[in-house]
């Protein structure tokens, strides 16, 4: 492989992915209690990631050059990852930044020569890699005593769920009610909440309708109807989501590993019902039980992390159970 092979190689698996910018959010934000330099930050974010990059890569067939490559690809994609994060921090309000605004480079270096043998070496000046950053970071002076910022930040919210495989739509809607949540509209707030609610049990009950074995399909002619009908209400679609798994001569061996017991899968729905109860003041002329408060929002985006984890550690055990074949 020669350097222009090996350039291309590391240009296509260098990915900046929404998920990589959220691992660096939460790594940023969790050490700038104290002014760090964004070195400091890039390190730690490294090393949470096990990302060590070779230096200089090596082009030569007694190397596992391929090897060396795909880290080279994925320190850049983490570099860029973080410096995005640290500018979404900033301009969040959670981190200040201090200091010039430099230009990092992205060069890496490379050599052909091995021991007993001679060679080339020269580098790779990755220019559109290149990308400002402020040299030093800290807390902003509001966050320093807040610890749940992630309700204010829809990156730190969606690390803190902590469910990576998560629908790409149902991600969309929970970032979006915190950027509502935190302009303060509530009712918009409870709108996204709501979508991103009825999303998780969608996705729960598509993996128990999938897993049901085809001798079986008969008895569960109405609850697929039912999840599948666009028109129909989301209360009677979590009921059969519930119906569905209450069936624990098939779901049992899935319930117990994911520590979930139907008990506890409706207490997710009586959390459901309380935001669909909320998100219909979207509907004209229509009072909540309460009233749409702060407090009252915020303790159902805080509701919502506990409670998605158990829908998609059920979701994530079925997916495990065995298929027909």
């Amino acid at each position: 492989m020669n350097a222009s092979e090996a350039e291309a190689t590391i240009r296509s698996k260098v990915f900046v992915t929404p998920q990589r910018v959220t691992i660096a959010k939460a790594i940023a934000f969790s050490i700038a209690t104290s002014t760090v330099t964004c070195d400091e930050v890039l390190d730690a974010v490294y090393q949470a990631n096990q990302i060590v990059v070779p230096r200089p890569v090596v082009l030569h067939e007694t190397v596992d050059t391929d090897a060396m490559l795909v880290k080279v690809s994925d320190a850049i994609s983490w570099r860029l990852a973080t410096i995005e994060a640290l500018w979404s921090l900033v301009h969040s309000g959670l981190l200040v930044a201090m200091g010039d605004v430099s230009t990092q480079s992205a060069s890496v270096d490379w050599t052909t020569v091995v021991p007993g043998s001679g060679g080339a070496s020269a580098g790779w000046q990755f220019g559109d890699y290149e990308l400002p950053v402020p040299s030093r970071v800290r807390r902003s002076p509001s966050s320093l005593n807040s610890p749940n910022q992630f309700l204010s930040e829809p990156g730190l919210y969606i690390h803190e769920l902590g469910v990576p495989a998560m629908h790409a739509e149902i991600s969309a809607a929970f970032s979006e009610a915190v950027r509502c949540f935190r302009s303060e509209l509530y009712t918009a707030t409870l709108a996204m909440l709501g979508k991103a609610s009825e999303g998780a049990w969608l996705e729960l009950g598509a993996s128990l309708i999938a897993a049901i074995p085809h001798s079986d399909e008969s008895k569960y002619v109405k609850q697929r109807a039912i999840l599948e009908d666009p028109m129909m209400g989301t209360y009677r679609k979590i009921e059969a989501v519930l119906m569905v798994f209450d069936h624990q001569e098939l779901f049992g061996t899935a319930s117990k590993s994911a520590g979930v017991r139907l008990q506890e899968l409706r207490a997710v729905s009586v959390w459901s019902d309380a935001v669909r109860d909320s998100r219909n003041t979207i509907h004209f002329n229509v009072t909540p039980t309460t009233p749409n408060t702060y407090e009252k929002v915020a303790a159902l985006l805080l509701g919502a992390v506990p409670y998605i984890r158990i829908l998609y550690q059920v979701k994530h055990a079925v997916d495990a159970m065995p298929r027909d074949t």
